[in-house]
Order: C-alpha cells, then structure tokens, then sequence
C-alpha cells in the first residue's frame, strides 16, 4: 500500500489506521512496515510504503499472477476492512440432534470420571428446575444420564471410529442415529 498521486486522488477515502477493525499490529521487517489485521476469520496483511501516511489517499496494489481471478473476493473482503467494514461471518449452522446428544454425552462422561452422581450429572445438562421437577429413581430424567453415559462408553471403545470416518459404514454407529 502506499499514497496515491494520481489524478482524483483526493477524492479517495484516506488511510486511517484505526478505522481498521479487529486487532492490529505493526510489524517492522526486511521489505518495511508490515500491517497485521485480524479480523474475525480474516487476516489482512499490509505492507505500508514509506510514503504513505495517515490521512493520505492510497492505492493498494497486488502480485500479478495465474491465480489472481480466484483471490478477488479476498482482495475485496481486504478492501473493505481498510475501509473500516468488518467482514460479514457466515450464520451459524443449527445444532443438529446428533451433535447435541455427542456432546452431552462427553460432559456425562466427564462428569462421571469426576465422581459427580447421576443427579448431578442431570442437573448440569438439564439443569436444576428439570431435576427439581422431573429425577425420580426410575424416571425418565435418570434413564437419559444412564444412555448418555452409555453411549460416551461406547465412544471410548471406539465408537468415536465410526464417527470420524475411520470404520466402515457397515458398523453400527453407538446410538440411534444412522451412519451418513
């Protein structure tokens, strides 16, 4: 990057460092000054010419080559995180059931390798209004703990295999749900 002396140039939205979004540093190296941007996934990567100063209209420039046309949207996404605009994140995928059920079955087995009670396993999964209303010494609030550790037993045998594509799909999966 570096200030521009082309015509129109003042029209140009000038540098400014701390419109930068995200958390900066400054780098000094072998070829100058060096911008390190983080921004959410993104990373921006500036060298600063030494012309270049705070306030003045600038002109980015990038390395010429083969894959250029597949890097623009990075290019542009740089573009807008000069300009002060953080990139906008991919939504959130939703929790599916079996990933629910895989991680609460973990936090029962941790649980249980701590010496916490099958209650109190309960009470931090499903919390203390759930167990309050519905642990009875065969409910089925109590049955649920007792699959959950099961299941994460199962994954400890290597069952976990399964769900890292490390077994055939031939295997069954330890639970209920279908192998995909």
């Amino acid at each position: 990057m570096r200030a521009s002396q082309a015509h129109g140039a003042s029209d140009r939205q000038p540098f400014d460092l701390w419109r930068v979004p995200g958390r900066k540093r400054l780098v000094l190296g072998c070829t100058g000054l060096t911008l390190l941007a983080d921004v959410s996934a993104q990373r921006l990567r500036v060298t600063l010419a030494d012309d270049l100063a705070d306030g003045a209209a600038y002109t980015c420039t990038v390395p010429l080559g083969p894959g250029l046309r597949g890097q623009l949207d990075v290019f542009n996404t740089q573009a807008l995180i000069l300009e002060g605009h953080a990139p906008v994140t991919a939504p959130a995928r939703a929790t599916t059931r079996g990933a629910l059920l895989h991680l609460r079955a973990l936090q029962a087995l941790d649980g249980a390798q701590t010496g916490a009670s099958h209650r109190d396993i309960a009470q931090t999964l499903f919390g203390l209004e759930a167990v309050v209303h519905r642990w009875h010494d065969d409910g089925e609030l109590r049955a649920q703990v007792r699959h959950l550790l099961r299941r994460a037993e199962a994954y400890m045998r290597g069952g976990y295999l399964v769900l890292a594509g490390g077994l055939p799909a031939a295997t069954k999966p330890p639970g209920d749900e279908p192998v995909h």
